[in-house]
C-alpha cells in the first residue's frame, strides 16, 4: 500500500513572499507525507509523550516536483547485475572519489529524491528491478544526529506493486491539481488581502502547464548508457574492495 498525503494551508493563512507577493508555488503551502507499507516518510515524532506525530510543513509542490523528477529513472528497470550496487550505502557511491565514473554517479543520483531543503533531510531512493518489474522499492535513510527525528526506523526499505505505485502517483497529481484549481478560483473570487501582489492571469496559465507535467514525466524515457554505467560502477566498487 502506498499513498502520497497532503493538506493545503487555508488561503487566509498563506504567508506572502518578500514584498507581499504570491504565486502558484507559494499557494501550495501546506503539509505532506508518504505512507508506504505501513511506514510514514516525511513524518516527525511528537514533541512530548502526549503529542502526535506531524507531517512535513512545507510547500506541497516540492514533493510533487521531486517525485516527477525521479519518476522516469525509477520506472526504468535496473539490470540484475546492478541491483546489488543500487542497494549499497550512498557512501559507497559518493565516498570513493573515483574518476571517470560520472555516468554511473548520475544514474544512481537520478533515483534519489531531492530533500536537502528539509532539516535533517532523509535520503530516499527508488528503483525497479528488471528481474521483478511488477515491484517498486523505496529505500530510506535518516541522519543519525541533528535536526528533527522520524517516525520510521532511521534506515529501512519497503516494496509495493508497480501498479499501486503508479495509481498513487496519479491520484496525488489529480488531487493536488484539483485542490489548486479550487484555490485559484478562491483567489479569483477575492479571497486574498488587497495588498497581496499576484498575477491571476499568469496563475491560471501556470496552472494549465502544471496540470500536464505528470504526463510529460511519464512519457520521458532516460537515454541510459548501460556500458558507461557498468564501467563506472565497476571502478567505484573495485576501490571499496582494495
Amino acid at each position: 500500500m502506498i499513498r502520497f498525503h497532503f493538506r493545503l494551508t487555508p488561503l487566509a493563512d498563506v504567508e506572502p513572499w518578500g514584498d507581499r507577493r504570491l504565486h502558484w508555488f507559494a499557494l501550495t503551502d501546506g503539509w505532506y507525507w508518504i505512507e508506504v507499507d505501513g511506514h510514514k516518510l516525511f513524518h516527525h515524532p511528537p514533541d512530548s509523550d502526549a503529542g502526535q506525530s506531524s507531517p512535513v510543513d512545507y510547500y506541497v509542490v516540492r514533493l510533487w516536483e521531486d517525485l516527477q523528477e525521479v519518476l522516469p529513472s525509477l520506472l526504468e528497470p535496473v539490470p540484475a547485475d546492478l541491483v546489488d550496487h543500487m542497494t549499497s550505502d550512498q557512501d559507497a557511491w559518493y565516498g570513493s572519489g573515483v574518476e571517470d565514473a560520472d555516468a554511473a554517479l548520475d544514474w544512481y543520483g537520478s533515483h534519489l529524491m531531492y530533500t536537502s531543503y528539509l532539516r535533517a533531510s532523509p535520503s530516499i531512493l527508488w528503483w525497479r528491478s528488471a528481474v521483478d518489474q511488477d515491484t517498486i522499492t523505496v529505500d530510506w535513510r535518516h541522519p543519525v544526529e541533528g535536526g528533527l527525528g522520524c517516525t520510521v526506523p532511521r534506515q529501512g526499505r519497503a516494496s509495493v506493486s508497480t501498479e499501486s505505485f503508479l495509481r498513487a502517483v496519479e491520484e496525488f497529481d489529480r488531487e493536488l491539481i484539483a485542490a489548486m484549481d479550487r484555490r485559484i478560483t478562491e483567489v479569483e473570487g477575492g479571497g486574498l488581502d488587497a495588498d497581496v501582489q499576484l498575477d491571476v492571469e499568469q496563475l491560471r496559465k501556470e496552472h494549465q502547464l502544471r496540470s500536464g507535467s505528470l504526463a510529460v514525466a511519464l512519457r520521458h524515457a532516460p537515454a541510459t548508457d548501460w556500458t558507461a554505467v557498468r564501467e563506472g560502477a565497476a571502478r567505484i566498487f573495485s576501490t571499496r574492495t582494495q
